[in-house]
């Protein structure tokens, strides 16, 4: 890489070389392309591009493939209710188990398979023998290089390629469907949702997996393209007008899977009654929609969670340092009678007390600790405006200065109430499930930086966060969305992107967003599955 910027009419014959292989690379998307010949040169990605048109270097041209071609004119059978889509790589074998399995389901709910026809040159694969581009002769019936809506709020782009080996295939989609929610064919499993006005109809972008099996260069975009190769699919359910359901579903490397409460093996399809663990959307007791709470103990009685996960049980409304200096929010606080911290406290046990019977973690949130700070901040007791939170203050107080409360006040309360089967965890306590972290809230990261599923990517080990209050997946890092109301007092102004969303995790290990979406009722619903 150059630090300087270079002239046109003083390149080096190894500068050209270099610009060659970058312009010329089937490796990277065209975006990709003109970012990195815009950090070698110096200039702007336009004038990079210019440089390579003057040295000659050609556009590659695409082939033409009868296959492709006709893959164009692929329609959507508007009479299904359900739709899964994928991607599969061209020259490329077909997962033979998975995509069995694929249609066993799709026959199953009757629902319309569409597999988006996907390019990536590879010169040493074993599968090509052709130079014009083809596609396996299983996937033939359901190749899909069209544009579809399955529904009015939904897009399946399947006419529009991104390199396999991109690390982030929906950066620069987000305006590419305005207001609808949009699938892109790719081999990895990314989920990011949009923010919006409307609350109630939220945006999510997701990408599909593939049903082909790995198929990558030797070179270091090849390799970590593998790596995240995800075998799997999305399922899309037509609930009415107004309403979809759509979900990632991952398979294992023997192509069986799992999508929500259906078990897919080796071709027969199966009831599923249990799951390894369900984190739930950051809850925030007082601000949390009943709605969201009851459908997911309906769901419980569907598949069993051998463990429950859940985030930011206290919002602390009651003595937030977030509303400590604004007087009208105390006063409504005041009015409301939600400025009783023990009051608080005690609605978060009557809370978890609905969860008594299912083994149950706290993970320690961002809000549990404003309980804390809450007891540092207001140390000197002239600073407590009313004496209704005094009690309270001296008693907790006391609990840290005798060092019974190491982990925090909230852990104390809660471990100490009687429950048998919930813990709250402590800072840095590890919980791992199957190989996959869920002792994390997110909103610290690593080496003290601030939270993010960014920084969690890039750990070497697979984890569940909540604390976003967004379903989000990339690659080994999930988060949950929320359990809240989407609007709380600290959130009511403009565009947001929280969605109500729990993550699930199967027993085979895979793991999966469960989204409620708002009907016009004014109910809730996550799926249409019976």
């Amino acid at each position: 890489m150059l630090s300087k910027r270079l002239k046109f009419k003083e390149l080096t014959e190894e500068q050209k070389l270099k610009l060659k292989e970058i312009y010329l690379s089937k490796e990277i998307s065209w975006n990709e392309k003109e970012q990195e010949l815009s950090r070698y040169t110096g200039v702007d990605p336009r004038t990079a591009r210019g440089w390579c048109e003057k040295l000659g270097y050609t556009k590659p041209s695409e082939p033409k493939s009868p296959q492709y071609e006709e893959a164009k004119k692929k329609k959507i059978d508007k009479r299904k209710k359900y739709l899964m889509a994928t991607w599969a790589q061209n020259d490329t074998a077909v997962h033979e188990r998975l995509f069995s399995n694929m249609e066993k389901y799709a026959e199953y709910h009757n629902a319309d398979i569409h597999v988006i026809a996907g390019r990536y040159k590879n010169p040493t694969s074993i599968f090509a023998d052709s130079e014009n581009d083809t596609w396996h002769s299983r996937v033939i019936p359901y190749l899909d290089a069209n544009r579809h809506k399955p529904h009015k709020n939904l897009e399946l782009l399947s006419d529009i390629k991104v390199q396999p080996t991109s690390v982030n295939p929906l950066t620069g989609m987000e305006g590419i469907t305005g207001n609808a929610s949009c699938i892109i064919g790719h081999p990895r499993h990314h989920m990011r949702p949009v923010p919006v006005l409307d609350v109630t109809k939220p945006k999510i972008m997701i990408t599909t997996g593939a049903c082909t099996v790995e198929n990558y260069t030797d070179s270091k975009a090849g390799k970590k393209a593998e790596f995240h190769h995800i075998l799997g699919f999305v399922m899309i359910e037509i609930e009415d007008d107004k309403i979809f359901h759509m979900r990632q579903v991952s398979a294992d490397e023997k192509g069986d899977f799992i999508d929500l409460y259906y078990k897919v093996k080796n071709g027969k399809v199966t009831r599923n009654k249990e799951c390894d663990a369900l984190v739930m959307g950051d809850i925030h007791v007082g601000h949390h929609d009943e709605r969201i709470i009851d459908k997911t103990f309906d769901l419980f009685n569907i598949v069993k969670p051998k463990n429950v996960l859940l985030h930011d049980v206290l919002d602390f409304r009651s003595q937030s340092h977030h509303t400590k200096n604004n007087i009208f929010d105390q006063y409504k606080n005041y009015e409301d009678d939600k400025d009783d911290v023990q009051k608080e406290i005690n609605d978060v046990l009557a809370f978890l007390d609905r969860f008594k019977k299912y083994k149950t973690y706290i993970v320690r949130g961002n809000h549990d600790e404003h309980l804390d700070r809450w007891l540092v901040d207001d140390a000197n007791l002239k600073r407590q405006k009313t004496p209704k939170n005094l009690l309270t203050y001296v008693k907790y107080a006391q609990l840290i200065l005798e060092g019974k409360a190491k982990d925090g006040i909230l852990p104390y309360i809660i471990n100490n109430h009687g429950f048998k089967k919930i813990k709250a965890l402590a800072v840095n306590e590890l919980l791992e499930i199957n190989g996959i972290i869920y002792s994390e809230h997110g909103h610290s990261g690593p080496n003290g930086s601030r939270g993010g599923i960014v920084g969690f990517r890039k750990l070497n080990k697979k984890i569940v966060t909540g604390h976003s209050h967004q379903p989000m997946a990339l690659d080994g890092a999930f988060s949950s969305g929320t359990s809240t109301h989407l609007r709380l007092p600290y959130s009511i102004k403009g565009a947001s992107s929280w969605v109500n969303s729990h993550v699930m995790t199967h027993t085979n290990g895979k793991r999966q967003h469960i989204n409620f979406m708002h009907k016009g009722d004014g109910t809730v619903s996550y799926t249409t599955f019976k």
